[in-house]
């Protein structure tokens, strides 16, 4: 009989690529290494913040998370992953330069997650990347044309982990500091 690894659950706040974005990083990916364990288009993305694992779903960190994320308020900026960098277990894309928009609205991440008593991830920090395959392979790094979109909103996902499956549990614009203010 066949034994299968406990179910977790992780949610995690995340900027996702637009979809047309998305596919042209699998094709840039599937050229770097034709044979790597890709990640799929539609899970690409850049984790802003990310809890411990659940054995069951969480309901409750769910709705507080997403109470929390209402108070985001930062600006849509544009967002280029020109950099990209191999070795350890995987590749990734990363930006060449430091964002301010990407800086402050994971900023706001961080605040929503502590304001919904979201325990982080053990040992996690924030390093904006973008990962694209899962390969064992000799450290190195170099600059590429990159990719980029105008980064508009925030999502909050929750890993089926071991699945493959990313649940989308609510989104935010980005409206800029003054989103909800009546003057």
């Amino acid at each position: 009989m066949e034994s299968r690894a406990a179910l977790l659950y992780r949610p995690f706040f995340a900027l996702k690529p637009p979809p047309v974005v998305a596919r042209q990083i699998d094709h840039f990916a599937a050229t770097l290494a034709p044979g790597a364990d890709r990640i799929r288009p539609e899970h690409q993305h850049v984790t802003l913040g990310i809890t411990t694992d659940w054995p069951d779903y969480p309901y409750e960190l769910i709705k507080a998370l997403r109470r929390a994320a209402a108070g985001i308020m930062a600006e849509p900026f544009d967002l280029l992953m020109d950099g990209v960098n191999f070795g350890g277990r995987s590749a990734a894309l990363r930006p060449s330069r430091s964002i301010a928009g990407l800086k402050k609205v994971q900023q706001q991440v961080a605040a929503a997650m502590a304001r919904a008593g979201a325990t982080p991830r053990p040992g996690w920090s924030f390093s904006p990347h973008q990962t694209l395959y899962y390969s064992d392979g000799r450290p190195q790094q170099r600059r590429i044309d990159g990719f980029g979109w105008h980064v508009e909103e925030v999502v909050l996902l929750c890993s089926h982990v071991g699945r493959t499956r990313h649940e989308i549990v609510g989104c935010w614009p980005l409206k800029g500091d003054a989103q909800y203010s009546l003057f």
